[in-house]
């Protein structure tokens, strides 16, 4: 028991250690840009998506062996055919993806970043930030190229294509994901955008001592979300080859 105890203190101070390192790690890699974007942030809704492409049901089948997975430079084609140029930054475990207008690379859509688990299979994703203004101004400015990201899931879902192929490569099997709950309306918001995006919701993270492991990774309370990455990259492919197919 007392050994169980060890291993399981020792697991959440090397998750500690390890989110301290990412904080420092993006605070750096990001330090080029944080000191000018401070705007009110917005999770896409799959409901309101100025998107053209239908919504694909959840339910439908993701067979992941009939499906060819696109890479990285087929996603970075499809992306800029909606106007958008994407781009990947690490330093040790800790990634951020970025996600610009084509247009009008000076300007930042939107983010994710997080790190990889030092448990070595699981993909943390700890933010997802869009710009609601920068995405509004780049529709402005450039509408017949800018396209908001091609499918009902929007921008989000093109920086977090390119995160889960760079877990994949890093090893990683799984990706989690928590949606903070300090504020009921967004933590709806971001609940349904990533079950609408395929994650499963696996356990609230509460007040209760049972939940402290948890809200010492993750800062806070919030419904906690994890899916299979190649499921993801498989079910997000079908997405994306299907706006193609309904645009020709």
């Amino acid at each position: 028991m007392k050994m169980a105890r060890r291993n399981t203190l020792s697991s959440i101070l090397m998750w500690i250690a390890c989110f301290d390192l990412t904080n420092s790690a993006l605070a750096f890699v990001g330090s080029s840009w944080r000191r000018t974007y401070h705007p009110t942030t917005f999770i896409q809704s799959p409901s309101t998506s100025t998107s053209s492409s239908p919504r694909v049901p959840l339910s439908a089948t993701v067979d992941a062996a009939d499906t060819t997975i696109w890479t990285r430079e087929h996603l970075e084609d499809y992306a800029s055919e909606q106007g958008v140029v994407l781009s990947l930054t690490t330093l040790g475990p800790a990634y951020r993806a970025i996600a610009r207008p084509k247009h009008n690379q000076t300007l930042i859509l939107g983010y994710v970043e997080g790190f990889v688990r030092p448990t070595g299979n699981l993909l943390h994703v700890d933010k997802m930030e869009v710009f609601r203004k920068i995405v509004k101004q780049s529709r402005a400015e450039n509408p017949q190229e800018f396209k908001g990201g091609g499918t009902f899931l929007g921008v989000g879902l093109l920086m977090g294509f390119l995160c889960m192929l760079h877990g994949q490569e890093k090893g990683c099997k799984e990706a989690e994901f928590l949606a903070i709950d300090d504020e009921d309306r967004q933590h709806k918001r971001l609940v349904r955008y990533y079950k609408t995006a395929g994650f499963d919701f696996i356990k609230y993270v509460g007040d209760d001592l049972k939940d402290i492991p948890d809200r010492m990774v993750w800062g806070g309370c919030g419904t906690l979300l994890r899916k299979d990455i190649s499921y993801l990259l498989s079910y997000w492919t079908q997405l994306m080859e299907k706006s193609v197919a309904d645009k020709n």
